[in-house]
């Protein structure tokens, strides 16, 4: 059996013409089971042929329309030709891209000069669908694993290798830093509507002239009830001002110019003046998460002193049960009997005469830890809130979901499974198409 493939083409002054495909050849006395119906060679193969066939028709219908004066409607002469290329997701196709000497009746120039007509249809060597292909890849895998997962399944060449689908992601990645979020269609009204954004930080391996260091990757999600959550990411040294793209996100988002909005950090000395210069107010909470692993690690210390004398018994017994309720004094907003305990541990920690070095040091040591963390509350204050309040009414408290998203962003694809080293410009690029990628917003933003 011999399967021709043709394609008919029918122009738009109703011209039709026949175009020869490919050839696929199964003749019956050879046939096994690896050459039933097409595969995917020829598949390749017949999807480039057939993409090299309409893009040649293409060129050619808008080379003849384009010579058709609007003015005096004579056909204008032809400068000369020149051979084009471009990429496209079934392969790269060559073309030719004449010159028009353009008629000086013919608006908009008025002017007798040389004219490409395909230049504005096709301004890029690649077509905006396989950008974003490629872009859509290589934020969930690695450039060379992309470049090798489209020459799998894609009729494209060796030159579109890893190095090419960098370049393009970048370049995405620069059009998407550029254009402003989109608004989110909330089915609430958006001036009442509540909304919460968690911002969480993770470093990414650095590569610079002078060594090697890690620098920070900003990382939150906002979400509302009845809306899809919105992951952001960025390098602080990559944008002009963290709270002015804070601002912008939230109030894009939530359509409003002054949001009901609530900021969950984890109390970190680099994210507490976020919310404190936003230009409308807002409610900021202490992750409750960091608070009680705090907590839980002073009970750890006490309840691991090695009493060997009485007064050590004591001691670590008075400790404990000190230390046992310090959370749910967090946890119900009663901060003054939780500084109450904290002042009375410190107070054991120092008038207590240890009867052994090891009991000494873990008195040191939770002393050491509890002023820490009188610092950490400090830093943080009027931002813990009745937290078994907050969440029995189903509202967050933490900020795990900052936390997925870091996960999502950056360990899955820079740091935990890909142990690459990154450039500031090439981390912050790249994770603003990741984040394109997630909220499912990639083509409409390469269409702005």
């Amino acid at each position: 059996m011999k399967i021709v493939v043709r394609v008919e083409l029918v122009t738009d002054w109703g011209e039709k013409r026949s175009v020869e495909v490919g050839r696929v050849d199964r003749p019956s006395q050879t046939l096994g089971p690896d050459d039933v119906g097409l595969t995917l060679d020829d598949g390749k193969r017949l999807l480039h042929s057939l993409q090299r066939s309409v893009v040649h028709a293409q060129a050619e219908e808008i080379d003849e329309l384009s010579r058709i004066c609007r003015g005096c409607h004579r056909r204008t002469p032809i400068k000369d030709y020149r051979q084009r290329k471009v990429d496209t997701v079934f392969g790269t196709v060559t073309f030719r891209s004449p010159r028009i000497i353009t008629c000086d009746c013919d608006p908009p120039f008025f002017l007798t000069m040389p004219l490409r007509p395909l230049r504005p249809i096709v301004p890029e060597r690649a077509t905006p669908e396989l950008q974003a292909l490629q872009a859509r890849l290589a934020a969930q895998m690695s450039y060379r694993q992309a470049a090798a997962m489209m020459r799998e399944f894609l009729p494209i060449g060796d030159k579109v290798n890893h190095g090419t689908i960098r370049n393009r992601t970048l370049r995405v990645g620069a059009r998407i830093d550029k254009v402003v979020v989109p608004q989110t269609v909330v089915p609430l009204n958006s001036a009442s509507t509540n909304w919460t954004m968690a911002i969480d930080g993770g470093f990414v391996h650095g590569r610079s002239r002078g060594g090697s260091g890690n620098f920070e990757l900003l990382v939150g999600r906002l979400k509302a009830p009845g809306a899809k959550p919105y992951v952001f990411a960025w390098v602080r040294g990559e944008v002009e001002s963290t709270v002015d793209r804070i601002s912008t996100l939230a109030m894009t988002q939530s359509g409003a110019s002054r949001p009901r909005l609530t900021v969950i950090t984890d109390g970190a000395n680099s994210l507490q003046h976020i919310y404190r210069q936003l230009p409308f107010p807002t409610r900021p909470i202490l992750d409750w998460f960091h608070v009680s692993m705090r907590v839980r690690y002073l009970e750890q210390i006490a309840g691991g002193l090695l009493a060997r004398t009485d007064t050590e018994r004591i001691t670590k017994r008075l400790l404990i049960g000190l230390l046992g309720r310090l959370r749910w004094c967090f946890w119900h907003a009663n901060l003054e009997k939780a500084e109450d305990r904290m002042r009375q541990v410190l107070m054991f920690c120092r008038i207590v005469v240890a009867e052994t070095p090891k009991f000494e040091n873990s008195l040191k040591q939770l002393d050491y830890r509890l002023r820490e963390f009188f610092d950490y509350l400090q830093n943080n204050r009027g931002t813990t809130i009745n937290y078994g309040k907050l969440h029995r009414a189903g509202q967050p408290i933490s900020t795990a979901m900052a936390e997925s998203a870091v996960n999502q962003v950056l360990n899955q694809r820079m740091c935990k499974r890909q142990q690459m080293r990154w450039t500031p410009r090439g981390a912050h690029l790249l994770a603003q198409v990741r984040c394109a990628v997630i909220n499912g917003d990639l083509t409409a933003k390469l269409r702005e």
